[in-house]
């Protein structure tokens, strides 16, 4: 008996040039960036690579660091991006609320409880 073929999405995945991953090398030439800027201006080495070594640092973090199972970049991205994202849901018939209140009511015409709680 043969097997079934089943196509697959290739989009996930990651493209490699080597040993590394397109995200990699983009976060690797970051890191080079200034390092590179400065070696063309011709800027002393010592406080060349003082002053760019948190920033080189930081760009191999990206690159190569893992947080929970996920590249750091993309984690990072995403709580960013939860960090900056509206936390507070409204009811779309409900009138606006101050930003401290705990939960908006949106019918006020029904029993506060519910019919089978009541003794």
């Amino acid at each position: 008996m043969t097997q079934a073929k089943v196509p697959q999405s290739i989009s996930g995945v990651p493209a490699r040039w080597g040993r590394f991953t397109a995200p990699q090398l983009g976060w690797l030439v970051i890191a080079a960036v200034p390092l590179y800027i400065s070696f063309h201006a011709h800027l002393p080495l010592l406080p060349v690579f003082l002053g760019s070594s948190p920033w080189v640092a930081g760009a191999t973090a990206m690159a190569f660091g893992r947080r929970q199972g996920r590249r750091l970049d993309a984690f990072t991205a995403d709580w960013a991006l939860f960090r900056l994202h509206r936390k507070r849901f409204d009811h779309p018939d409900s009138e606006t609320t101050p930003r401290d209140a705990k939960f908006v009511v949106v019918d006020a015409s029904e029993p506060r409880s519910l019919p089978w709680a009541q003794s």
